[in-house]
């Protein structure tokens, strides 16, 4: 299997009941996807008897995902980031006690196997984003492009969920999966 492409990074703002079930509201692109970076934290144990190892466990701790998108949109981030526009002028004001909402986030793996194109549908269930540094420069003799990257923090629902993943044979059911998964609109990413 050869990883070969990524699309439809797919955001929906989370509300979570007290067992851990997920509702989702309106699901919206984040942008065109650029880059999708998830790092995942496990919890380790081992346990010892009689000089060998006796129990061993792993599990799911926490995560990041550093997403890089096209285009950093005052409406997308700013939502996000729980900042503000003014309606009339557009201009986004950022205060240092905004609260980042949690949010179910999607995105589309495009996949080669034996020279056939499937499509990944992966949805991290809990995910925070914080505030994206920014590194910027002056044009120079040639033109190089940048985009904005967001990072966020990957964690558990209540009833331990934290991911799920469908591979689909067309992009349009991969699709489907995330926008039922986060829901039920049609955001196309």
């Amino acid at each position: 299997m050869a990883k070969i492409g990524l699309s439809n990074l797919i955001w929906a703002k989370l509300t979570e009941a007290q067992d851990g079930t997920p509702t989702y509201a309106n699901p919206k692109s984040l942008g065109k996807a650029v880059s999708a970076n998830v790092s995942i934290s496990n919890n380790s144990a081992s346990l010892y008897a009689d000089n060998t190892l006796a129990e061993s466990d792993t599990s799911f701790q926490t995560g990041t995902i550093t997403c890089g998108v096209d285009e950093d949109a005052d409406a997308v981030f700013a939502e996000l980031l729980g900042h503000t526009i003014d309606e009339e002028t557009g201009v986004v004001v950022k205060k240092a006690t905004d609260t980042a909402i949690w949010v179910g986030l999607g995105r589309i793996i495009t996949k080669m196997v034996a020279g056939v194109y499937y499509y990944k549908a992966e949805v991290l269930f809990k995910v925070k984003f914080a505030e994206p540094s920014s590194d910027d420069q002056t044009k120079g003799e040639s033109i190089e492009f940048s985009t904005p990257e967001v990072e966020g923090t990957i964690a558990t629902l209540a009833d331990g969920k934290w991911c799920t993943s469908k591979t689909c044979a067309t992009k349009d059911d991969a699709l489907a999966f995330i926008n039922t998964t986060l829901g039920g609109s049609q955001a196309e990413g």
